[in-house]
């Protein structure tokens, strides 16, 4: 399984291990941090660009040692409307991992690297790095349950179709150039409240992009040194210009966005017993809590044992 939780002992530790860190990897704008986190997408500082491990022969080592599941790749010529889980199915022409390394810019290449902190060599920086961020957005999102992380390794023309995630994202670009393009996760012409409840239920495939989406992008530009942030659900999608790219997606989850993801869930339930317009969840606090504790009274009668257990 992607990820790992994060239990409140880890998640002070992780508080205590950013106050007495020297080295900063991560900078944000005190101001769009507070304005904008979690509402909408807004560009951040890191120096990640200077750490050895970061380079493309230390994360080409890193691709071919992990275990194959944590490892997926493809030709990056996708059509940027395609299905994103779609693009990674296996290859009809049987491309294998080392002839796409051998000949990575000719073939397009796209490497995506899942949870490289499983590896004994990254896990240090990789837990620094999440340190940071926890410390960053404690006093707005506290507590951060589950986290994952993304290397994307990408030649010049690939894309990262549009789709959406079910947590929040920074994507931090380390080498190379790319255009995100970032839609809002509160434009109802972009996501309707059922398919919101649905995408966080696991009900079938991801919301499609449309043409008429198009105009309601927003695009950030970015190089080495930048990162940027998605807030919870947004759509997006990736485009790389340079000729190799590289980039560090951080995607987690918190006390926050678990509680919505209970009340989506919850609708969804309603849904499918009929109620077809369930209040939607956002448009009120204690409404959304509510819901959120009604699934999880829900969970535990249906699963008592692992209740208790947990």
């Amino acid at each position: 399984m992607l990820g790992a939780d994060v239990s409140p002992a880890q998640y002070a530790s992780l508080l205590q291990r950013a106050a007495q860190g020297d080295a900063r990897w991560l900078q944000f704008d005190a101001d769009a941090l507070r304005s904008h986190y979690n509402r909408r997408p807004f560009l951040l500082q890191h120096r990640l660009q200077e750490h050895p491990l970061f380079d493309i022969a230390p994360l080409f080592d890193l691709a071919q040692r992990l275990p194959a599941q944590q490892v997926k790749f493809r030709r990056g010529d996708v059509a940027p409307d395609a299905d994103f889980d779609a693009t990674f199915k296996p290859p009809q022409d049987a491309l294998t991992l080392p002839h796409l390394l051998a000949h990575f810019e000719p073939l397009h290449g796209y490497i995506c690297i899942n949870n490289p902190e499983k590896d004994a060599q990254y896990r240090p920086q990789i837990e620094a790095l999440l340190a940071e961020i926890a410390a960053h957005i404690h006093p707005l999102d506290p507590h951060i349950t589950w986290y994952s992380t993304y290397v994307f390794i990408s030649a010049q023309g690939a894309v990262t179709p549009y789709h959406m995630d079910r947590e929040m994202n920074f994507l931090l670009q380390i080498r190379g150039e790319k255009t995100a393009d970032l839609w809002s996760q509160d434009d109802p012409v972009i996501l309707r409240p059922w398919q919101k409840d649905r995408l966080l239920a696991y009900e079938g495939a991801r919301p499609p992009y449309k043409p008429e989406f198009e105009a309601r992008a927003r695009h950030f530009a970015l190089r080495p040194g930048l990162g940027v942030h998605h807030p919870f659900i947004a759509p997006h999608r990736v485009w790389t210009h340079s000729d190799l790219s590289i980039s560090l997606a951080f995607t987690f989850r918190t006390r926050q966005s678990d509680r919505l993801t209970a009340a989506h869930q919850f609708n969804a339930r309603l849904r499918r017993l009929g109620l077809q317009n369930p209040k939607p969840v956002g448009e009120s606090a204690w409404v959304d809590a509510a819901k959120a504790q009604a699934l999880h009274a829900l969970q535990r009668l249906r699963h008592p044992l692992h209740a208790a257990q947990h």
